[in-house]
């Protein structure tokens, strides 16, 4: 029977879940490949960006037959402008292959998304190799993006333009690093974030856009797209007063008007840059617009920010909190996370935080954590799965003393029910430094 049909845009209704577009995703403002119709804008939106879509029969809360029926339809019959091959209205539509046809199924109980989008034929990234290979090749990664994008920001104040070249050379080593493992180039980006923010900004909000966009299944070019935007995200910066940017408590009124003007500075030199792409000026020019209209400098609201802006507010907003600044102390990644959560469905889109903290996990790389049982340990590499249930490495026992054997214990393989023997799960996550740990101690 079927699974999915295709639908003409101007018979599109509430509650219908439309699970393809005649387009890539990438190329409208929705973010998710799949999600039921709630609002008329939505439908509006679909209405401006499709011709049609494919609707899923099984899942929203519109009934099968009045699906089928809108299948059925020709919907743009009086548009004379819209040419239609009649044999194909007819055409019964292809039987999804048994593989997809599980996969769907199975979906249903996954809440992460991972079996929807294999079954989407979205690209799923895994971990290629464990943290502590990649620890080393992450390192030199972030090192090459550090000192290129010192060295490109130094030509802008002199007044030379963006060499986009040198930004695509600096990041193609840091992605590759993301695909074979995202959760050493976290660490290290977390490690290095404690110390420093003014450069290593721009280098950390690249890294998490990547990641997310690993998580998302974006590809290659999308995800260089990420990187490259994330890393000149506040270029602009540069036209700041240094009393300003490096003044030490908060802002006057007259010093934050002046510092909100950096992000049209920043689109004033990307324009001037060969090469630059519409989404990296979207990223640019929309990461402090906020969801709900209560950001700067344009005021957008909800799908008026594209797609790539709405990623590169969340991560710039995520690196501010966990990094030490002139006016603030750097937030542990847990309580940043806990602080994204909040924020969901005002400041941001609440389904692209859930998959930000999927993509980080609950506790992220490097975050230290206190089990049931007293134990201490730092979180060396997410479960994508089951986000509550990392790999931890040991470093406290029961009673909170130094452990004689450092050792890895990975929790989704250990029973997590008060009441089971060996049963462990994390209580709470810890600032930096909790318990005299370092986590760059363990970093290697």
């Amino acid at each position: 029977m079927y699974k999915r049909v295709k639908i003409d845009t101007l018979n599109l209704e509430l509650g219908m879940y439309v699970a393809q577009l005649d387009r890539p995703w990438l190329e409208t403002p929705f973010l998710f490949q799949g999600f039921e119709i709630r609002e008329d804008s939505e439908i509006a939106l679909l209405r401006k960006f499709c011709k049609h879509v494919y609707v899923d029969v099984d899942r929203g809360t519109v009934p099968r037959d009045k699906i089928l029926a809108a299948h059925n339809s020709l919907g743009r019959e009086h548009d004379p402008f819209q040419k239609r091959d009649r044999r194909l209205q007819r055409a019964r539509p292809k039987r999804p292959s048994l593989r997809y046809r599980l996969l769907s199924k199975l979906s249903r109980f996954d809440r992460t998304g991972w079996l929807e989008r294999q079954a989407n034929g979205q690209v799923v990234y895994q971990n290629k190799v464990s943290t502590r290979q990649e620890a080393p090749r992450a390192t030199h990664a972030y090192g090459i993006a550090v000192d290129t994008m010192n060295e490109v920001l130094e030509e802008i104040r002199k007044g030379s333009a963006i060499d986009l070249d040198r930004i695509k050379t600096a990041v193609t080593p840091m992605i590759d690093s993301v695909l074979r493992n995202q959760d050493a180039m976290a660490w290290l980006v977390y490690l290095r974030k404690r110390d420093e923010y003014a450069y290593n900004h721009s280098i950390a909000s690249s890294v998490w856009a990547v990641i997310l966009g690993r998580h998302l299944g974006f590809d290659r070019n999308g995800i260089q797209t990420l990187a490259m935007g994330g890393m000149l995200l506040d270029v602009g910066k540069v036209k700041i007063p240094a009393s300003i940017i490096s003044k030490q408590g908060p802002l006057t009124e007259e010093e934050h008007q002046i510092m909100q003007m950096h992000v049209d500075y920043s689109v004033q030199i990307a324009k001037k840059t060969p090469g630059m792409n519409d989404r990296m000026l979207d990223m640019i020019r929309s990461h402090h617009e906020r969801y709900d209209g209560s950001g700067y400098p344009q005021g957008l609201k909800g799908n008026e920010i594209p797609v790539f802006g709405r990623i590169s507010g969340i991560v710039d907003c995520y690196d501010a909190m966990i990094s030490k600044r002139a006016y603030a102390p750097a937030r542990s990644s847990y309580d940043a996370v806990r602080e994204l959560n909040r924020l969901a469905g005002s400041k941001f889109q609440r389904e692209l935080v859930e998959q930000f903290v999927q993509a980080l996990g609950m506790f992220p790389t490097g975050s230290i954590v206190e089990l049931n049982t007293g134990e201490v340990g730092i979180v060396v590499e997410q479960n994508r799965v089951r986000r509550l249930r990392p790999k931890i490495m040991l470093l406290r026992d029961a009673d909170q003393q130094p452990v004689a054997t450092q050792r890895l214990l990975d929790l989704k393989k250990l029973p997590e029910k008060e009441g089971e023997k060996g049963a462990r799960w994390i209580i709470k996550g810890h600032e930096p430094g909790a318990f005299g740990i370092d986590p760059a101690d363990y970093f290697h």
